[in-house]
């Protein structure tokens, strides 16, 4: 009788182990295709610009005012104001903290990159601004502008 109750207890051990083991694959297995998601951080990917071939091109002010920021939120403070018809290179595009479709683009402005002095930058929300991909289309827009 002793005899049949170790084979009795050697069957539920290998069961339970191969339970576990069972458990621990699947759990595994699990692990590795959620890890396979298409998820991505709108920090690593821009969208494509159409209208800059190379590089971000280049910004015109086209709002009476655009309010330029420290950093590329509308709740961020204030660090500059720059005039309608500035021209000036992109030097950087982010998403809106709130995402693309809800806060849109900030380009990086910079008074260098206009007037050739490191005075006054920031970031200007997409919506004051037209890009296009040379400083000369830039300027031909904002004296077309300028005659209306």
């Amino acid at each position: 009788m002793k005899q049949n109750n170790n084979a009795r207890n050697h069957i539920l051990r290998s069961g339970g182990d191969r339970l576990i083991i069972s458990l621990v694959t699947f759990l595994a297995m699990t692990l590795f295709f959620s890890g396979c998601s298409k998820g991505y951080s709108r920090y690593l990917k821009l969208p494509s610009d159409p209208s800059s071939a190379t590089g971000l091109g280049w910004a015109a002010v086209t709002s009476a005012y655009a309010q330029a920021r420290r950093l590329p939120d509308k709740r961020s403070p204030d660090a500059a104001l720059v005039r309608r018809g500035t021209v000036f290179q992109c030097m950087e595009r982010r998403i809106d903290p709130e995402g693309q479709d809800v806060g849109g683009l900030w380009y990086r402005y910079s008074e260098a990159s206009s007037q050739g002095t490191a005075a006054a930058g920031g970031w200007i929300h997409s919506s004051d601004l037209s890009i296009f991909p040379s400083e000369e289309q830039a300027r031909e827009a904002i004296a077309a502008l300028a005659t209306e």
